[in-house]
């Protein structure tokens, strides 16, 4: 009876002797490392990045009727040179500016364009683009 504990301690000692001597040279119980967790600004985008809404839907402008009533009551004017230019009912006007920075009413007038060089009718265009910018009735298009 006794011999049967001795029997099974020996082979316990020998067991845990030889797991020992294998964790030693082998490393057999690796302790499992935890991946650390990223916190980069690339890694939370890749996250996100399905939840964000699609830059088609932000850029489009709503046409509301309070956007529409704004249109109306308000113009949108590019002050360049010392000049006011504005586009009032199909028609491209300009004005000088008065020294207190309001615009002369007085020297108001139609832009004519005909008697214009190259450089100058480069300016109204580019003058004439960024009015139009964000304008719900401009149907211009590439085709696209």
């Amino acid at each position: 009876m006794v011999m049967d504990y001795l029997i099974g301690f020996f082979i316990c000692i020998f067991v845990l002797y030889t797991v020992a001597k294998l964790q030693i040279k082998y490393n057999i119980l690796k302790d499992q490392k935890v991946k650390p967790i990223r916190y980069s600004q690339s890694h939370v985008h890749s996250l996100v990045f399905p939840l964000l809404p699609k830059p088609e839907k932000i850029k489009k402008i709503i046409k509301s009727q309070a956007s529409i009533i704004d249109k109306q009551n308000h113009i949108k004017v590019i002050i360049m040179d010392n000049k006011a230019y504005w586009i009032k009912d199909n028609t491209f006007y300009t004005a000088e500016m008065s020294i207190d920075g309001t615009v002369d009413k007085d020297s108001t007038t139609r832009v004519d364009t005909d008697s214009m060089s190259k450089v100058q009718l480069d300016k109204m265009l580019f003058i004439v683009d960024k009015l139009r910018e964000g304008t719900f009735d401009d149907s211009g298009s590439a085709g696209d």
